[in-house]
């Protein structure tokens, strides 16, 4: 066959059609035609059900135009019945990671995602209507893509982190395809070019100029009508409805005992008198008029256009701009009125086309009615118009065979498909990572990111959009995920709030440092992080903290309180406190920074608040030791008279702000040592008194001082 002709080949359920067209500028001419019939249902409802008996048939057709024309035929164009098709949309999402320009690669491997989202969603769609077909991928067509969340015309070269992609992939059962390749190839044939019927169809019935309206083409053959719906230039949805011409002619032959044939040839010359002769299958001849047939097909007319509106509406959800009708079932008696009333669409708006109606075709189809001879012309004007050919080759995916078919020439992404690889697990894959609360505020240790996985073709890198060959070898090695994080507790805390002290106390050596929770849980800076969890810490940063932390109390107890007063006219300013912090005898500022090895010495009162007694020690008051009738004494060394805001007060009294204290002092004597303990001593006892201070002769005048031995007795003269 040269190049400028092509052999298109329609195998349907009753007829099969052979043409053999040439483009002459912008016409398509048919040089020659074949045309036989099944002569057993080798095919139903479009399906070949008997390979060798319809190989047979096309070998009758394909011969016939090779003496036609002189030609030997190799190749043939050839169409799939779009009842089987399958449609899928699917959407898919990467996430780069970080942002970054977009490559060829990164579009392949959201493309293949989705693709491969749609053969699972398919799968589980057969699994729910029990079907049992495996699926060819034979294309697909993108909807919309996205980068960042913002739609976006095309992905590659633009900047981004996140990608989406919506596509509509394609399916055809495996049975189809390969009964189809069976009788192609018994006949010595090999596919040129492989669409689908409805496309086929559309592509002489639909023509440029009518691209933008919303159509449905419905294709009513023997076994099955096949409907296609369009919408701004493109096919929107595909159905099959399993009643077509064969039930109508049936119903012809049952209602007035003719032959198949004889039933045929009544429906297609419906239109052209009011009375038509036949004869029975007893050999009678009968003249059956045309309102009789009408009336008799009615109710499988009805049941026919009620399918064909509900798949349409299915499909478009609202009745489209125009019907259209092809194949030889459109000759159907009533066809159009019947159908006008189940749609909702006035009659005018339903055509039937046939050959005559196309502009850019010229010849004849000999032996078959012009309705339908609309398919095998378009599969030829498909096979010239569409760059794209149908390619099978067989490959290796990791050792195992692939049968591929692609409607294009094959990839490595077809491949792959084919052989059911993930392809998510060709992409690095960070291992997990740990997320935790840290006082309050997020963090997070991420994973390690991983390495991609190889793709090789006959032991050489390759890309997903690699071109494949018959025999080649794909190795797929998938990536190596990253390892999940790990951490300890001190890898999400700062370095320097991980403090540690040596304390001395009280003579006690104390070690002291950052306290750490985890999850309430009190533990070490080298602990294993825990995933989700919740860290909270705190930092001792003065003498406060780490004396709060050592004696288990609020850090609030060691705060010194402040306080002024007067004190014989002048002002005086105290710090009071439950505890008294001294380092080397003297008391120091809890808020002080801390220090590594300090030495502290910690002193507990019993009740907050100051005593007289305790402020005039800072006076020079203090208490002295001394024997006393040989009972041990321990009293003040002076005798203070003390008056508070102009009211007489003991030693005992709390000093409060604001006070104005008055005082006086004088030496502690032997008179002042019967006052402190309240014994009183009258006039005549005290000339009468024997009064010795260590041994001597002693008055009640005499001063007491540390350590005296003061004896006093009455004198007994």
């Amino acid at each position: 066959m040269t190049e400028e002709i092509t052999f298109a080949l329609d195998i349907g359920t009753r007829t099969i059609i052979g043409l053999l067209v040439k483009k002459e500028k912008k016409e398509y001419k048919i040089i020659n035609s074949a045309v036989s019939e099944h002569q057993t249902r080798a095919m139903l409802d479009g399906q070949i059900h008997n390979v060798a008996e319809v190989a047979a048939e096309v070998k009758k057709v394909k011969e016939d135009l090779e003496n036609k024309s002189g030609i030997t035929l190799n190749k043939a164009a050839v169409a799939a019945a779009g009842r089987a098709l399958k449609t899928v949309s699917e959407s898919s999402e990467i996430d780069l990671g970080k942002s970054r320009y977009i490559k060829n690669g990164d579009v392949n491997r959201l493309e293949i995602s989705a693709i491969q989202a749609a053969q699972k969603s398919l799968k589980r769609s057969d699994k729910k209507e029990d079907f049992n077909l495996n699926y060819h991928f034979v294309g697909y067509s993108v909807s919309s893509y996205y980068l960042d969340n913002m739609e976006i015309g095309s992905l590659v070269g633009q900047r981004g982190k996140n990608l989406r992609v919506d596509l509509v992939a394609t399916f055809l059962p495996r049975v189809v395809i390969d009964s189809l390749l069976s009788v192609i190839s018994r006949v010595g044939l090999e596919i040129d070019h492989l669409t689908l019927e409805p496309i086929a169809a559309s592509q002489v019935v639909i023509p440029e100029s009518m691209s933008s309206f919303n159509l449905a083409l419905v294709d009513i053959g023997a076994g099955t009508s096949d409907i296609a719906v369009t919408k701004s230039g493109s096919i929107i949805g595909y159905d099959m409805v399993p009643t077509a011409g064969d039930e109508i002619t049936e119903k012809i032959s049952e209602e007035f005992l003719i032959d198949y044939n004889s039933a045929e040839k009544i429906k297609c010359s419906y239109s052209e008198s009011e009375i038509l002769k036949s004869r029975t299958i007893l050999g009678e001849e009968i003249e059956i008029r045309r309102e009789d047939i009408k009336k008799a097909v009615e109710p499988e007319l009805d049941d026919l256009t009620q399918s064909i509106a509900a798949s349409i509406l299915k499909i478009n959800k609202t009745p489209p701009q125009a019907v259209i009708f092809i194949g030889g079932g459109s000759l159907t008696p009533e066809l159009k009125n019947k159908f006008a009333e189940k749609i909702d669409l006035i009659e005018s708006r339903i055509g039937i086309r046939q050959k005559d109606d196309l502009d850019n075709v010229v010849g004849e189809i000999d032996n078959i009615n012009s309705a339908q001879t609309l398919t095998p012309i378009g599969i030829a004007v498909t096979a010239r118009e569409t760059k794209n050919r149908a390619v099978f080759i067989d490959v290796s995916v990791n050792n195992e065979p692939i049968n591929l078919l692609s409607i294009s020439k094959p990839t490595v992404a077809d491949a792959l498909l084919a052989a059911d690889i993930d392809i998510e697990k060709l992409a690095a894959s960070p291992g997990m990572g740990l997320t935790c609360t840290v006082n309050g505020k997020m963090k997070v240790i991420k994973g390690e990111f991983g390495h991609s996985g190889k793709l090789l073709i006959n032991d050489k890198e390759a890309e997903f959009d690699t071109e494949l060959n018959a025999g080649d070898s794909i190795i797929c090695e998938p990536a190596k995920p990253g390892r999940n994080a790990e951490a300890l507790v001190k890898d999400v805390i700062p370095e320097k709030d991980i403090v540690n002290y040596n304390l001395y106390l009280n003579g006690s050596k104390n070690r002291v440092g950052t306290e750490i929770y985890q999850n309430n849980k009190l533990l070490s800076p080298d602990s294993s992080l825990i995933d989700g969890s919740e860290i909270n810490y705190t930092v001792p940063r003065t003498i406060r903290d780490v004396l709060s932390q050592i004696l288990e109390i609020p850090g609030k107890k060691l705060d010194n309180k402040k306080f002024s007063f007067c004190f014989n006219g002048k002002k005086e300013e105290i710090t009071d406190s439950f505890y008294i912090i001294k380092e080397n005898g003297r008391e120091i500022d809890p808020d002080r920074k801390m220090e590594d090895n300090l030495y502290l010495e910690i002193e507990e009162k019993n009740t907050l608040g100051l005593t007289a007694a305790e402020f005039l020690k800072s006076k020079g008051h203090k208490n002295i030791n001394f024997v006393f009738n040989g009972s041990r004494l321990n009293i003040p060394d002076k005798i203070w008279n003390l008056s508070v805001n102009g009211e007489e007060k003991d030693l005992h009294y709390k000093i409060k702000e604001g006070d104005q204290i008055e005082s006086e002092s004088k030496p502690l004597k032997i008179r002042g040592v019967f006052e402190y303990i309240n014994y009183n001593i009258s006039k005549s006892m005290q000339e009468n008194l024997i009064i010795e201070i260590n041994g001597s002769k002693a008055d009640l005048s005499a001063q007491i001082t540390e350590g005296d031995k003061l004896y006093i007795a009455p004198d007994k003269k």
